[in-house]
């Protein structure tokens, strides 16, 4: 691991193994600022801070003037999403370095912690642990590991297999702003996908991913997410896999179930990260030329 400094994000952990580069943000966040090779960056960024949240709650809570950042890359947050999700996190983590690896952890929130944990392989694939931190009263909530992609890519989510033609293959979940006639969605027999593109209004979608597998590709390139899910109850109408697109982002969001939490208790999701060339993933390259 090494150490440097990265745009107007401040310091930041750098890790290269196998072909692979991960950044992560200290100074702020924390945010997995940098994931893919030394010249492809599969995470957005957003330098110009054009992403961000106000106001009288942000005044009351967190001292007046404080302003929640999107910043891009990869977080983690508590599901139900309300202003509470939104945590300005603009101060420097609290990190535990490990040779492939580290905790990063912020504590700018009054009632949650939220860490990340990641130890990069030797073929340069990433283990994200995605944790919440209960510090006060019991609450029941679901960890939430949101990626937000950088521009020009198409997500590919394989479908649940169907079990026999009495029962149901997957629910598809819409938030209120979708267009049902929406181009950049499209479900087909085995996947759907999802195009980012430059249309300015927003499309989100859920579902029950039982393969936890997601892939979202840049060209030839092509990033791989593996969360499986866990036994239990999910929020969102029963979604552990989100997916959010406008014309400047791309969010891959997984959820865990929802978990009871006393004061000092977490819960922990895990994501496994890859890189491939899309020659290696026929299903999934057919499943994009039909995007």
């Amino acid at each position: 691991m090494r150490t440097e400094n990265y745009k107007n994000y401040g310091k930041c952990a750098v890790f290269e193994r196998g072909g692979a580069k991960l950044m992560v943000t200290l100074d702020i966040g924390p945010r997995i600022i940098w994931f893919g090779t030394a010249e492809l960056n599969f995470m957005n960024e957003d330098i110009a801070r054009n992403v961000q949240k106000g106001g009288e709650y942000f005044d009351s809570e967190y001292g007046k003037g404080t302003t929640w950042y999107l910043y891009g890359g990869h977080r983690v947050w508590k599901s139900p999403e309300d202003l509470e999700t939104y945590t300005p996190d603009n101060v420097p983590v609290v990190f535990e370095e490990r040779e492939n690896g580290g905790k990063f952890l912020c504590r700018a929130a009054k009632r949650l912690d939220y860490a990340l944990d990641v130890e990069m392989d030797e073929d340069g694939c990433v283990t994200v642990r995605n944790t919440v931190i209960n510090k006060g009263a019991e609450r029941t909530l679901a960890v939430w590991g949101l990626t937000v992609a950088a521009k020009g890519g198409t997500l590919a989510l394989p479908l649940n297999d169907p079990v026999d033609d009495l029962n149901p293959v997957y629910n598809l979940v819409s938030w209120p702003y979708n267009d049902p006639h929406d181009a950049r969605l499209r479900v087909g027999a085995k996947f759907l996908t999802l195009r980012q593109t430059a249309r300015e209004d927003a499309i989100k979608i859920g579902t029950f991913a039982k393969k936890g597998e997601a892939y979202y590709a840049i060209g030839d390139t092509v990033m791989k997410w593996e969360c499986l899910p866990e036994e239990g109850e999910y929020g969102d109408f029963g979604c552990n896999f989100e997916s959010y697109t406008n014309a400047h982002i791309l969010e891959v969001e997984w959820l865990s179930r929802k978990v009871t939490l006393g004061e000092g208790e977490s819960h922990t999701m895990t994501e496994k990260w890859s890189l491939h060339t899309l020659s290696s993933l026929p299903d999934v390259a057919a499943a994009l030329t039909l995007a």
